[in-house]
């Protein structure tokens, strides 16, 4: 049976395909279910649209920009900033084609506009959000991606982003999640 959140997933398909964030996302959703299981009180109707959505406007960015506006050295918080407007213009068109609750969408939209370049928590949803988009970065998947489009060796890579882990996420369960697919990752580069 087919969900509302598919139906999300399918308009926001095309918007998907720059910056590996197909890939992304779907890591991204699986941590954002993980995260709302330990905050029964989040609206699950607000945190999974809105990780669903909330890179769509890197598509609206060169990709000669992007590698700039992300990442351990951001250079350029114009884009980085841009990218997050025009996911919340994208959000919002996408989420009125789907009929969806007029709250929940402007809840939705602002989470979306201001996801990476805004540091504190709007909300229990926001936290949620912003901490399920940074936990990929730590899998094994997101490192290799990262530290390949990077050109930052692998080891180095993981030595930035766990030093990153206190001062990213705003739950101690994100936190214990990224320990853990960090170790991960560390196990995979002691194989190589």
């Amino acid at each position: 049976m087919e969900t509302v959140y598919d139906r999300i997933y399918l308009k926001a398909k095309p918007y998907l395909d720059t910056r590996q964030n197909d890939i992304h996302i779907q890591i991204s959703y699986d941590f954002a279910k993980r995260l709302l299981t330990c905050y029964p009180e989040a609206d699950r109707e607000v945190v999974l649209p809105a990780i669903l959505l909330h890179d769509v406007g890197w598509k609206m960015v060169p990709e000669e920009k992007q590698l700039d506006a992300f990442g351990p050295t951001v250079k350029d918080k114009k884009t980085q900033r841009f990218h997050e407007i025009e996911g919340a213009k994208i959000a919002r068109e996408i989420l009125t084609s789907l009929n969806y609750n007029e709250k929940l969408k402007k809840e939705i939209v602002t989470i979306i506009d201001g996801h990476d370049t805004r540091l504190r928590g709007l909300s229990l949803n926001d936290k949620l959000v912003k901490d399920a988009d940074k936990l990929c970065r730590f899998t094994p998947t997101g490192v290799n991606i990262d530290h390949t489009r990077f050109k930052l060796p692998r080891k180095s890579y993981i030595d930035w982003i766990t030093q990153m882990i206190e001062d990213w996420f705003f739950t101690p369960e994100a936190k214990d999640m990224a320990h853990v697919a960090i170790l991960e990752a560390k196990s995979e580069t002691a194989l190589e």
